[in-house]
């Protein structure tokens, strides 16, 4: 068989069967109802895989809500394992850690002396408060062996009414210097007596100020005497003209209005261009400046 032959026979087997089966038709209405029924299932399917994105961050922050919600569990271990937990510290205040500041040893001088002149006179000794005297020492032994039985140890010994503290200590009875002068002793530390000392002082040796011996001696010794004229007469020796005035203090200048003082103590010397000042205690409970002028006589005092 030859190739033209085989070409016509496969020529008319294609044809006899286009004629038995017809090409295929298309519904166009179909096909577009179709594709619109498949686009509605794939929009669907979109919109409920949103949904489940939605659900599935919401059940994630819940979880984790929960997780941070939930108690953190105390450790089951056994208190022997655990090692036992230092104690607070606690910050000291100030107040508790700084040292406290020493005694003053002028207050303290002023202290002791005025002490010792009230337990020296009967009318004033129920005034001395014995636990505060000794409270001025460094130790009990040292309080009992200066201040003793009776005050004397502070006075070297004697019985005095009046007391001069201007760094050195002068004693008197009435008007009159002891020839004995006291010399204290301090810690550094606390400010208090650790030892005192009496010296002996020639008589005619120059020191204190006759001022205020004079006129506070003389008003001491007086009163012991019952002399009712040593005011006036004192007064004109020792204070000024314009102080005893009307205009001034009048009768009881420069006495604060003690006319009859127990003892006497000054201290806490000052002094100016041509005035000089102490502060004056003379018996009572608060102490008052003086000033003297050039001329020796009390100008100023009680703060007038």
């Amino acid at each position: 068989m030859k190739d033209y032959d085989l070409e016509e026979e496969l020529a008319a087997a294609m044809l006899d069967r286009s004629r038995q089966e017809l090409p295929r038709s298309y519904d166009v209405d179909g096909l577009i109802g179709s594709v619109r029924q498949r686009r509605r299932r794939l929009q669907t399917g979109a919109a409920a895989a949103v949904v489940m994105v939605a659900l599935g961050a919401g059940f994630v922050s819940q979880a984790d809500h929960d997780r941070a919600s939930v108690p953190v569990q105390a450790s089951t271990a056994s208190s022997a394992d655990m090692p036992p937990s230092p104690p607070p510290i606690e910050p000291s205040s100030p107040a508790a850690s700084a040292p406290a500041s020493p005694a003053d040893p002028a207050r303290t001088t002023n202290t002791l002396f005025l002490s010792a002149l009230r337990y020296q006179n009967p009318a004033t000794r129920s005034e001395v408060d014995p636990t505060e005297v000794a409270a001025l020492f460094a130790n009990e032994s040292t309080y009992q062996r200066i201040w003793g039985a009776d005050s004397r140890g502070v006075t070297c010994g004697a019985l005095v009414d009046g007391v001069l503290a201007s760094g050195e200590v002068l004693l008197y009875q009435g008007i009159e210097r002891l020839d004995r002068t006291p010399s204290l002793d301090f810690d550094r530390a606390t400010g208090k007596v650790t030892d005192l000392t009496c010296t002996t002082v020639a008589g005619d040796s120059k020191g204190g100020d006759p001022t205020v011996s004079g006129f506070y001696g003389g008003l001491v010794a007086a009163a012991k005497s019952g002399d009712s004229t040593a005011m006036a007469r004192l007064g004109k020796q020792f204070v000024t003209e314009y102080l005893r005035s009307e205009r001034g203090q009048g009768p009881t200048a420069g006495t604060c209005s003690f006319t009859a003082p127990p003892f006497w103590l000054a201290d806490n010397p000052s002094s100016g261009t041509l005035t000089h000042g102490w502060t004056v205690n003379l018996g009572g409970h608060h102490d008052f400046p003086i000033e003297i002028d050039e001329k020796a006589k009390i100008a100023r005092s009680c703060g007038g």
